[in-house]
This record gives structure tokens, C-alpha cells and sequence, in this order.
């Protein structure tokens, strides 16, 4: 039986906000997908590109730029559904082993639905973009081999399983966070403004996002002080393995070269670019203020940080 880390009137709450506030992606005053994707528009805002940094855009016509930045932004979004969709496994297996009276459950319902309704927004992106080819780049290769195990964690060590969902949630989600903080990102380095379509995305993610992460969040300061030694190493195993994964794949941006670059830029190019790219320089730092809660909690070892920071792992 999986108890719920979170009080049961914090949950009922986060209840109340679902029931209440939901950003339906096919309501037309939620996001207008009528509006065409033309070459005037900017597709990745400002400091977030994998590109930016590279002198590779320099090189570019306008249009050109245009293509470039909506095949990374639309391989972005097919990444980021995946997480969503192991997310989902994750929570429906927890399910199973919760009292269905607590208000956790159904505020976990309420997380899945909205989840669902994420991943159907980000696929409708990826739809309209139907010349960026994505099946090629092999990103569900990695997801659906690691899913069986994900629901299997979030049953046996919910702890390990929120700490998985913050590492994506709260690293990933970086992006919008900074567009709905910081109006001057929804706009290129360049001066173009964002497509329309991408800035509703970026509101309608980050604000029902928000009460995903504080739900795991609360779990993990609840749930960690309860857990016996043996487990809490387990926790910190999983936890470390995650966070330099993330560190060593650089981002949650496109990882794959494609034949769509190849009349852009070389694929050395390619992943030069991504090791100075503003984007992850940005993930990092972000990366490392998750990382320094985590450490509080005892979800990663103080020596495994120092060696981090030593290393200069978030530079």
C-alpha cells in the first residue's frame, strides 16, 4: 500500500485548482491553432536555442533561420511528450496501491488527465509541423525501454519516482518558466517575436505545471524523513544516476542529428553547437538549484555535489 507524503488538505487544494482553473488546449481562447506558421515568426525565444551561440544562424537567410528553429522546437516538444507520457505510467501504476479515499488519489487523477491533455497539445504542434520529420530522430527508443521500470519504481519507492518527475518537470520546464517570467523572451536574439501558438503553449504548460511540481515537491520534504537507510540510499542512487544523465546529454533539446540539417550546418556542427549552446548553460543552472534543494532532503550525497561543482559540471 502507497501512502501519500502530502497532507490531505494541501491535496484537497490542489483539487480545487484543477477542478477550477484548467487550460483546455482546444479552447480557442486558450490556443489559437489557426495561426499559420509563416516565415516572420520567431520559433525558439531568445537564450534558448541549441544554435544560438554557434555563428551558424549568421549564415542564414530568414527563412532558413524560420525552418531551423521550428525543427528544433517541434523535436523539443516530441521529447518532452514522452517524458509526460512515462510520467502518466508512472502515476496510473501508483494508483493501483492508493486508497482511492484519500484526496492524493484524486488529485493524481486530476495530474494524469492534465497530463494527457499536455501531451495531446504537444503532439498537435508536432501534427502541424508535418514537414519536420521526428520518427527519425529515435527519441521513443529510450522512453519506452525505461517504462516498465518507471511504474514499477513509482509503486515500490514513491520517493525515487517524485525525484524522476522533478528532475523533468522542473529542469525541463525551464523554458516556459522563462517566457511567462520574462516577457522580452517572447522574442528571438534577433528581435522576432515568438509564434503566438508557442507562447499559448508556454501558459498553458507552466500554469497547470506549477501544482505538479509543488505536489512532488511537498511529497519529497513528507516523504524522504520516513524513509529507513537502506532506502534512502536507494533514493540517492537513483537520484545521482538521473542528474548526471541529464548533465551529460546537456539538455532536453533535440540530441540527434538529422538529414533535415544536413543543407544547415554539418553534424559536427551540430554537436558543437550544443556543447556552447545558451540553452544549456541555462538547463545547468537550473539543474543545480534542484540539485541543492535535493541535497537538503538527502536525495543526493553532499560528496557526490562537491564532486558536481568541482568538475564544473554546472558551467
Amino acid at each position: 500500500m502507497v501512502v501519500v507524503d502530502v497532507p490531505r488538505n494541501i491535496a484537497e487544494r490542489m483539487n480545487v485548482a484543477s477542478a477550477s482553473r484548467r487550460w483546455y488546449p482546444f479552447d480557442g481562447d486558450v490556443i489559437d491553432w489557426s495561426i499559420p506558421l509563416t516565415d516572420e515568426w520567431a520559433y525558439m525565444p531568445g537564450g534558448h536555442s541549441v544554435f544560438e551561440d554557434s555563428g551558424i544562424f549568421d549564415r542564414m537567410t530568414s527563412c532558413e533561420r524560420s525552418f531551423v528553429e521550428r525543427w528544433e522546437q517541434t523535436q523539443m516538444m516530441r521529447n518532452i511528450a514522452h517524458g509526460e507520457h512515462l510520467l502518466n505510467q508512472g502515476i496510473l501504476a501508483m494508483l493501483w496501491t492508493i486508497d482511492p479515499y484519500d484526496p492524493g488519489y484524486r488529485y493524481l487523477l486530476h495530474e494524469v488527465a492534465e497530463e494527457c491533455q499536455h501531451m495531446a497539445m504537444f503532439n498537435q504542434w508536432v501534427r502541424i509541423n508535418s514537414d519536420i520529420e521526428t520518427l527519425d530522430a529515435n527519441e521513443a527508443t529510450w522512453s519506452k525501454a525505461v517504462s516498465g521500470f518507471t511504474q514499477d519504481l513509482a509503486v515500490r519507492l514513491p520517493e525515487a519516482f517524485w525525484v524522476q518527475v522533478l528532475l523533468f518537470e522542473f529542469v525541463g520546464d525551464d523554458f516556459h518558466q522563462e517566457m511567462r517570467k520574462n516577457p522580452e523572451k517572447t522574442t528571438s536574439s534577433d528581435g522576432r517575436p515568438l509564434h503566438p501558438i508557442l507562447v499559448q503553449i508556454g501558459q498553458a504548460h507552466t500554469g497547470e505545471e506549477a501544482r505538479h511540481i509543488a505536489f512532488a515537491r511537498r511529497w519529497l520534504h513528507d516523504g524522504m524523513p520516513l524513509l529507513d537507510d537502506e532506502q534512502v540510499r536507494e533514493v540517492q542512487s537513483f537520484s545521482e544516476l538521473s542528474a548526471q544523465a541529464l548533465i551529460d546529454r546537456q539538455a532536453l533539446l533535440p540530441i540527434r542529428y538529422t538529414s533535415q540539417l544536413a543543407p544547415y550546418m554539418t553534424e559536427s556542427e551540430f554537436k558543437n553547437a550544443r556543447g556552447i549552446s545558451p540553452a544549456r548553460r541555462a538547463m545547468l543552472r537550473q539543474l543545480k538549484k534542484l540539485l541543492d534543494e535535493f541535497e537538503s532532503l538527502q536525495i543526493v550525497r553532499a560528496n557526490k555535489m562537491r564532486e558536481w561543482e568541482e568538475t564544473g559540471a554546472f558551467e
